[in-house]
């Protein structure tokens, strides 16, 4: 999408040189079970710290709005979805879908990625549809290098992958004048 695309708004300037990649709103998104806070924390903090921009799913949600509308949204607005698989979230039925979710958009949308985060589990634990995805082991000595790693690659790749794709999103904010 080109800068002259963009939805011009009365009153609203857009600096391009700030926007790296305008058609996600998002670098990076985290898919997490409430108890793996911890980790989703440091994850989303590091990411920060190196210029990306981010959603925490259980930080960054507003108090009276939909949560499965709100997920939705996210997701058809993020470069790329971190999902954090532990013991806790592999068994629970939100986070199942979340990563459904999240899946399908990688399957349906060009240019953007999943990386699967274990944390204490191993790789038989995961759903089979998971196991084809390049997975990052928490724990690992590399696993913040190769984090950032694969977030830098998505972002440097995403203008070649997305020429003016716009997502179902911008498609349905054009068609009523946003």
């Amino acid at each position: 999408m080109s800068a002259s695309a963009l939805p011009q708004l009365p009153g609203v300037i857009v600096d391009m040189k700030t926007l790296s990649h305008p058609w996600f709103t998002y670098d990076f998104s985290i898919w997490y079970c409430p108890d793996d806070d911890d980790v989703a924390s440091r994850i989303s903090e590091t990411l920060m710290e190196h210029g990306f921009r981010g959603y925490v799913e259980h930080q960054d949600q507003v108090a009276g709005t939909s949560v499965a509308l709100k997920a939705t949204e996210v997701i058809e607005a993020s470069q790329v979805a971190i999902i954090i698989l532990s013991a806790r979230s592999l068994h629970d039925p939100w986070c199942q879908r979340v990563l459904e979710w999240n899946l399908h958009h990688v399957i349906e949308q060009e240019g953007t990625k999943m990386i699967p985060v274990y944390v204490d589990v191993k790789k038989h634990q995961v759903p089979l549809v998971l196991r084809h995805l390049n997975e990052l082991d928490y724990r690992s000595a590399f696993f913040q290098q190769k984090l950032l790693d694969g977030l830098r690659r998505a972002k440097a790749s995403s203008g070649k992958a997305r020429t003016a794709v716009p997502s179902k999103v911008s498609k349905a904010k054009s068609s009523v004048g946003l």
